[in-house]
């Protein structure tokens, strides 16, 4: 008789590779598998000022002690360090007191928050998981949702800067227009002024001598 009731009900779940990225714990995460633990390594400082969310504080001193007492063997968990070396260190500390499913999570904290994966912490501080952080197909909603509001806004972006430009040249047109305009006209009076000094000074060379020397030798 088998102390698994649901065992033919929910399958078993493929071995955990003894190697993961964080992809593939992200993927984990969305779909909202159940059944796995993340633990982080680090000194409790560190883990306080920031962490994967949902990470259990576990310094690597205290690990196999703490998760023989909480942790089932059979359990999946994933464990990250400081670096690759303490990853790898605290993972073989697991395997080898008889946890059959350790995977090393591969880039730690920063290749988790390079993929975008909630954290949490003094410093990594953050606004609460939304109801689509877990949820894969609220995610691709909010997401598709993003996109189209995002969009709509770019085009009226696009509009309103056609637009101004349009308008900016139709004003800087208008302007070179009348200032054209305005130069001609004030060419064309100058020419007039010059052209009627000119005929006055034209006439005043043609005027008769004075009266007294017309009549010199009368």
């Amino acid at each position: 008789m088998t102390n698994n009731p649901v065992g033919g009900i929910i399958p078993s779940q493929p071995p955990t590779p003894a190697q993961s990225d964080a992809h593939a714990l992200k993927t984990r995460l969305e779909w909202g598998e159940p059944a796995f633990t993340i633990l982080d390594v680090r000194d409790r400082t560190t883990y306080n000022q920031g962490h994967i969310l949902g990470a259990i504080p576990t310094p690597i001193d205290e690990l196999v002690e703490r998760a023989i007492s909480s942790l089932d063997k059979s359990r999946d968990i994933y464990v990250y360090g400081a670096n690759e070396q303490e990853t790898t260190e605290a993972a073989q500390q697991l395997r080898s007191n008889g946890f059959e499913h350790v995977s090393e999570l591969k880039g730690g904290l920063a290749g988790w928050k390079e993929i975008g994966g909630p954290t949490e912490g003094i410093v990594e501080s953050r606004t609460p998981p939304g109801a689509d952080d877990y949820n894969v197909v609220d995610r691709l909603k909010n997401h598709q949702e993003n996109l189209q509001k995002g969009g709509a806004s770019t085009t009226e972006a696009i509009k309103q800067g056609v637009s101004n430009l349009k308008e900016g040249i139709q004003e800087g047109a208008s302007n070179l227009k009348e200032g054209i305009q305005e130069g001609a006209s004030n060419l064309k009076e100058g020419i007039k002024e010059q052209a009627s000094n000119l005929k006055e000074n034209l006439d005043e060379s043609k005027t008769p001598k004075d009266t007294d020397d017309s009549n010199f030798g009368s």
